[in-house]
């Protein structure tokens, strides 16, 4: 949950802004009627405007990037990127309509519905931005930086971060040959990457020395294969790097490195889903919750629900929540058990858990104990589709190509869980996990949900 109350304003733009045009069409035409006697046979002909405009404005507005994060773009910038997107809409509006009925275009309609769309979502923007550096400024939606390199460029890049708190990031310490008199923590030199990253939550790395340097192409390696998003500070030695988009942070050019890139509108589309169907499933699916709820509290002592804190997106702590299917005593007794482990890895899987309660074992064999988990996908902790969220314990065996399944959300059912679950390997599993990570899209994840389904219900894999 703290990743995302400013992120999902970012990504919710799009919508907004559509509901804006349609709210800008109402106020147009009852300020038009007020003005002009429109006839009521003119409110098809002036609806054909809106809906071309609003198809256009979909278009435009991506092309012209007014959905790119607003933690990288200058309000300048926004409202530069706005009104070229308006007015490219504009004109191709005038176009089509004119084309289709010109007589539309000889009342001025659509010149006065331009007119207020352009100021309304103007001022959504504006006001949108000014609640998210409000929500920044106070320490909330915060992005954990951790710079590898030293020198002026460094100690440029941590300027521009604490003279804007409203950006919303935080750096955790430096990595470097040696210290250089920056005011955040010294983690040591390059070879400590890995360290600082397992300890540390780091959401974004930022590189300010030169990439010529062996050791920082190593770091960057070591990066891509974590799953880790890096920026690279620009200097006059910064070569083209594979998959990377320019930024303007406040005025420092910097190129962004995604390990795993991702269209902001299918980042939208995969929450709104989790949202919409967590959010109606637990309202449909509350009788069985409290009938299952009983069958627990009544079949063993102990309480109804089992919270444990897992691993989330890029080293968040959370508790992620189960029906409880074991005994209340089930962490005490594992070490006892450690020696029946059936899986490889720093995994711990038993067929026949001796701690595992009756009707938990029903549970389990159903996956009705995971039905919880929809509350974690509903707080924005999981997703519905992801990588099944670790352990610290595991987290903390890991080496680092198995770190790249916590570069995204995690999940309650992704490619493992269709695979075959429990007879699948770990180091599979991880490489499974890897794979989703590079291949991801929205509708990868409509095929694993749907895949799910009969996995689920012929139990296959579940113990």
């Amino acid at each position: 949950m703290l990743r995302e109350y400013g992120a999902i304003l970012d990504d919710i733009s799009q919508i907004v802004d559509l509901i804006v045009l349609g709210l800008g069409f109402f106020f147009t035409v009852e300020l038009y009627q007020y003005k002009h006697a429109m006839p009521g046979s003119a409110w098809e002909q002036y609806f054909l405007i809106f809906l071309v405009y609003s198809l256009c404005w979909m278009i435009s507005s991506n092309v012209n990037q007014v959905y790119q994060s607003r933690r990288f773009m200058s309000v300048g910038l926004e409202t530069k990127q706005l009104i070229k997107a308006h007015v490219v809409t504009f004109a191709v509006t005038i176009a089509s309509v004119t084309l289709y009925e010109p007589s539309l275009i000889h009342n001025r309609f659509v010149f006065y519905f331009e007119a207020t769309a352009l100021c309304l979502t103007l001022g959504v923007h504006l006001m949108v931005r000014l609640m998210l550096q409000a929500w920044r400024t106070i320490g909330r939606n915060t992005r954990y930086v951790l710079i590898l390199g030293s020198g002026q460029a460094a100690h440029s890049y941590l300027d521009k971060v604490n003279k804007n708190p409203q950006l919303g990031y935080k750096v955790v310490g430096y990595l470097a040959p040696e210290r250089n008199g920056l005011e955040i923590p010294y983690l040591g030199d390059y070879s400590n990457l890995q360290t600082a990253i397992s300890s540390k939550i780091v959401d974004l790395t930022v590189i300010t020395a030169p990439l010529s340097d062996r050791r920082v192409k190593e770091c960057l390696e070591l990066l891509d294969l974590m799953g880790k998003t890096a920026t690279v500070l620009l200097d006059e030695t910064v070569a083209k790097v594979a998959r990377s988009r320019p930024i303007d942070f406040g005025g420092l050019p910097m190129v962004a490195y995604d390990a795993s890139p991702r269209l902001p509108v299918q980042e939208l589309a995969k929450r709104g889903m989790d949202v919409i169907i967590t959010g109606i499933g637990l309202v449909v699916i509350s009788p069985m919750l409290f009938a299952i709820a009983i069958a627990v509290k009544v079949s063993s002592p102990g309480p109804v629900f089992f919270g444990q804190e897992r691993v989330g997106l890029n080293g968040r702590i959370f508790k992620m929540y189960k029906f409880r299917s074991m005994v209340v005593n089930a962490e005490e007794l594992k070490s006892k058990l450690a020696h029946l482990n059936e899986m490889s890895g720093p995994v711990f899987k038993i067929t026949n858990d001796p701690r595992v309660t009756r009707v938990g074992r029903f549970l389990r064999k159903t996956s009705l104990d995971e039905l919880p988990q929809l509350w974690n996908v509903f707080l924005g902790e999981m997703s519905l589709v992801g990588p099944r969220p670790p352990l610290p314990s595991e987290v903390n065996m890991y080496d680092p190509k198995h770190r790249k399944r916590l570069a995204v959300k995690p999940g309650i059912t992704c490619v493992w869980q269709i695979s075959g679950r429990n007879q699948v390997d770990f180091d599979e599993w991880m490489a499974m996990d890897a794979e989703y990570v590079d291949r991801w899209s929205f509708w990868l994840d409509m095929g694993i949900l749907a895949r799910t389904v009969p996995v689920v219900l012929g139990r296959r894999g579940a113990s």
